[in-house]
């Protein structure tokens, strides 16, 4: 016979290993007279009986998290159903914990996620869902570094290649990847260079641009050498890296920055990918 003090121990042991709610663990060693090993049967039956209740509701807050292992890294975008869980040590412990291990490789897809996930959305109760990642890993020398915002709401991972180890260790560098992260993060890049933007892209701005301007009642014949204005100028420069403005002094080019590093550490130092996370987006 479980007496109360042994209730109140198993109790605790219950929710420690469960995550479970102490009025939940209270019920569940109720309802097997004391069984530990039940009970928490009953527990994790009842939590994926919730998560599928749950599943479809609306994922809207979260957070971007990132890690660097090595020669890879991962960015990684958690999301919950509200903000209050979101701030919580579990959720953002959770998050890094994911992203450490896309990082390292241990885990591969969304679906390998949910095992980590499960235990989690036991104890607070709501709706978690790995939503994306992105994974880089270096062929040659460089450096991958990451960036996340204050708030956690976006964030940034760069892999930049350079001609040496020496130059990739090197502060300068890792200076530069901190600027270029701020870059991408402030300015909202999209792509890399304008070769990476999709023609349909650029065709679609610019029959919006020509549109404006017939409007506008621009001749016709002056029409084409403007929107190809716009195009390099206000296009280029919102979406692609290499083309913005430094958007610490709006004046310096991006990629006189990275070429003024190069030359500084006489080495070759380029940027190989980045990508770019916006909670939501």
């Amino acid at each position: 016979m479980t007496t109360t003090m042994d209730l109140n121990k198993l109790i605790i042991e219950l929710r420690a290993k469960s995550g479970a709610g102490i009025s939940d663990c209270k019920k569940a060693l109720t309802e097997t007279n004391g069984n530990f090993d039940e009970a928490l049967t009953v527990l994790r039956k009842k939590g994926l009986s919730d998560a599928a209740k749950k599943s479809g509701r609306a994922t809207k807050e979260g957070a971007v998290a990132y890690a660097v292992s090595g020669k890879s890294g991962a960015l990684i975008e958690l999301n919950s159903e509200t903000d209050f869980v979101a701030r919580t040590a579990e959720f953002e412990s959770l998050a890094q914990n994911l992203a450490d291990k896309f990082a390292s490789g241990e885990i591969a897809e969304i679906s390998q996620a949910s095992s980590l996930i499960q235990p989690v959305f036991q104890k607070l109760g709501e709706n978690i869902q790995l939503r994306r990642f992105e994974r880089f890993t270096m062929k040659g020398h460089g450096l991958i570094s990451g960036y996340i915002h204050l708030g956690a709401k976006k964030g940034a991972l760069i892999e930049l290649s350079s001609s040496s180890d020496a130059a990739a260790a090197s502060s300068d560098v890792s200076n530069l990847a901190k600027e270029l992260l701020l870059q991408i993060v402030g300015s909202s890049a999209k792509y890399l260079s304008k070769t990476d933007v999709p023609q349909a892209e650029i065709e679609k701005e610019k029959e919006i641009y020509t549109e404006i301007l017939k409007k506008e009642g621009k001749p016709e014949a002056s029409i084409p050498k403007i929107v190809e204005g716009k195009i390099n100028k206000l296009f280029y420069q919102s979406l692609c890296l290499l083309e913005q403005l430094n958007i610490r002094d709006n004046k310096t080019p991006v990629s006189q920055m990275i070429k003024e590093t190069a030359t500084k550490l006489g080495a070759e130092i380029s940027v190989v990918r980045f990508a770019r996370y916006q909670l939501g987006e």
